[in-house]
C-alpha cells in the first residue's frame, strides 16, 4: 500500500440533539487508561500501548450533554468536570499548570499552547480505513474567534493531522469552525443546559487511508492557545475509533414534497470498497417507500440515487428521514428533514416585527412569528425590505436584538423554509 495519506472530515449529523445534562468521570476520579481505550475502541480496530499525557483531571469519560453523541471519552485543556452544564458562566475554565504540545504549536505558530491533554496508542485496522467520530467544543466561542486564543486540537496518524475542516487543509479550531465561517458545522450554546461550553461542532468524522493489518501510531491532542484559562475539549464517541466502516452518505439537509409525489435525489456516498458488501435502508416517513440505486460515479464523485415515493397514506408534516448504511460489522446513519405538503413561510399582521422606540444608546429587540411549514431559517438585514447588501452577522434567529440605537435605523428579516422564503416589512429602531 502506498505511504500516501488522505484525510476527510465529514458531517455526521446535521440536526441538533436534545440537551441532556452532561456527566463526566476523570482519571483523577478512578478511571484508568485501559478504561479509556475500551470506551473508544470500535469495530475493526485493535488498540495497544495506551499512553496518556497531561493532568489526571483533563481526560475522562462522558455521557449525554446534547452534543449529538451520547457517550465516549473527553480530552480537555482544563478539568473535564468544568464541561458539565448548564452554561451559566461566560468564561469557565481552569489553568492546570501543565505544558503544551510541540506538534500543536506548529499548527498555530507563532502562538504556543498550554495545558495539553494527549492520548496516544498504536492501532491495527481490519481495512484500509481509519476513522474517529468526534465533537470539538470550547469556552472561547464566540468572543475569541479570530484572536490569538485559538484553542486547537489534532488527530495525528503516523505524524499527520487528519482533523481538518471539510474541503481544506485547515485544522479544526476556534478560528476555522464558528459562527462566521463553516457555520453549518457549528452550534451555539450560549444559553444551553447540556454543557458549560459556549459552542461546539456538529458530530464529525475524521478519516485516513492506511495500510491494514499493520501497526500505526495515533496521537490525539488538545491544548489552550495563548493562555491557560478558558477551556476547550474534544469528545470522542463511544466505539468511535474504528478500523472499518459502512459507507457514509451526505444527503441534503431539507427536502420538500407533496403526497403522491416521487422524489429522486442524488446522494453523495463515500468509502465504498469492492470487497466489502453493504446495504442501504431508510425509515422515519410514514407511508413512504424509499429505495436506493447501485453506486455510480459522476465527475469523480460517487453517488447513489435515493427514490422516495410518497403514497396516498403519507402524512403531512416535517419528518426526519434516517438513512442507514450497514456492513457485516459496522453501520452509519445520516438524516435529512422531509417536509410533506410544504407551505412557504409568511407573516401575518401580528407576526410582523413592529417599530421600537428606545432610549438613545439602548438596544431594541424585534421578534417575528412566521406561519407555514417549519423548520425556518432567518437572516436579519440593515436597511429597507429587500435590500440584502447589509446582513447582520450572527442575526439568524426569530428574535433579534440590535446594537445600541443612536440613530434611526431600519431593519428587516428574510424567513426561509424548505419550499420558499418570505421578506418581512421594514421595521424601525427609533431613539429618543
Amino acid at each position: 500500500m502506498p505511504n500516501r495519506l488522505w484525510a476527510w472530515v465529514f458531517l455526521a449529523a446535521m440536526l441538533a440533539a436534545p440537551a441532556f445534562a452532561l456527566t463526566t468521570k476523570s482519571i483523577a476520579e478512578g478511571l484508568t487508561a485501559a478504561d479509556v481505550a475500551t470506551t473508544v475502541t470500535g469495530p475493526g480496530a485493535t488498540l495497544s500501548n495506551i499512553k496518556i499525557t497531561g493532568s489526571d483531571k483533563s481526560v475522562g469519560t462522558f455521557s449525554e450533554g446534547g452534543l449529538g453523541i451520547t457517550s465516549g471519552i473527553i480530552l480537555s485543556s482544563g478539568n473535564v468536570a468544568t464541561a458539565v452544564g448548564p452554561n451559566d458562566e461566560s468564561g469557565a475554565g481552569e489553568g492546570l499548570g501543565t505544558p503544551g504540545d510541540a506538534q500543536l504549536n506548529t499548527i498555530i505558530s507563532p502562538n504556543t499552547t498550554n495545558d495539553a491533554a494527549i492520548l496516544e496508542f498504536d492501532v491495527v485496522t481490519a481495512t484500509p480505513l481509519f476513522s474517529i467520530s468526534y465533537v470539538f467544543a470550547s469556552e472561547e466561542y464566540r468572543e475569541y474567534v479570530d484572536s490569538e486564543f485559538n484553542d486547537v486540537f489534532a488527530f495525528f496518524v503516523d505524524g499527520k493531522n487528519i482533523a481538518l475542516t471539510p474541503g481544506s487543509s485547515d485544522p479544526v479550531s476556534i478560528n476555522t469552525i464558528n459562527h462566521l465561517r463553516n457555520t453549518s458545522l457549528y452550534r451555539d450554546n450560549e444559553t444551553g443546559e447540556g454543557t458549560e461550553f459556549d459552542g461546539f461542532t456538529v458530530p464529525m468524522i475524521a478519516t485516513a487511508i492506511v495500510e491494514p493489518n499493520v501497526t500505526h501510531h495515533i496521537k490525539i491532542a488538545i491544548a489552550d492557545a495563548g493562555d491557560d484559562i478558558l477551556d476547550s475539549a474534544v469528545f470522542i464517541e463511544q466505539g468511535g475509533i474504528s478500523g472499518t466502516t459502512a459507507p457514509i452518505l451526505i444527503p441534503p439537509r431539507l427536502l420538500a414534497a407533496e403526497v403522491g409525489q416521487t422524489l429522486d435525489v442524488a446522494v453523495p456516498i463515500y468509502f465504498v470498497f469492492d470487497t466489502i458488501p453493504f446495504t442501504l435502508t431508510a425509515s422515519g416517513v410514514p407511508g413512504a417507500t424509499v429505495t436506493f440505486s447501485d453506486v455510480y460515479t459522476l465527475d469523480g464523485q460517487q453517488y447513489v440515487n435515493m427514490k422516495i415515493v410518497l403514497g396516498s397514506e403519507s402524512q403531512s408534516g416535517a419528518h426526519t428521514l434516517t438513512i442507514r448504511s450497514a456492513t457485516a460489522d459496522a453501520e452509519r446513519f445520516a438524516t435529512t428533514l422531509l417536509v410533506v405538503d410544504c407551505e412557504p413561510p409568511s407573516l401575518l399582521g401580528i407576526g410582523q416585527p413592529g417599530n421600537q422606540t428606545v432610549t438613545r444608546g439602548s438596544t431594541a429587540t424585534f421578534t417575528v412569528q412566521p406561519e407555514g411549514s417549519g423548520p425556518f431559517s432567518y437572516q436579519w438585514y440593515v436597511g429597507f425590505a429587500g435590500m440584502t447588501n447589509s446582513p447582520v452577522t450572527g442575526a439568524t434567529g426569530r428574535q433579534f436584538t440590535t446594537p445600541a440605537v443612536n440613530d434611526l435605523t431600519a431593519y428587516w428579516v428574510r424567513i426561509t423554509n424548505a419550499c420558499g422564503s418570505f421578506d418581512s416589512l421594514t421595521t424601525l429602531a427609533i431613539p429618543h
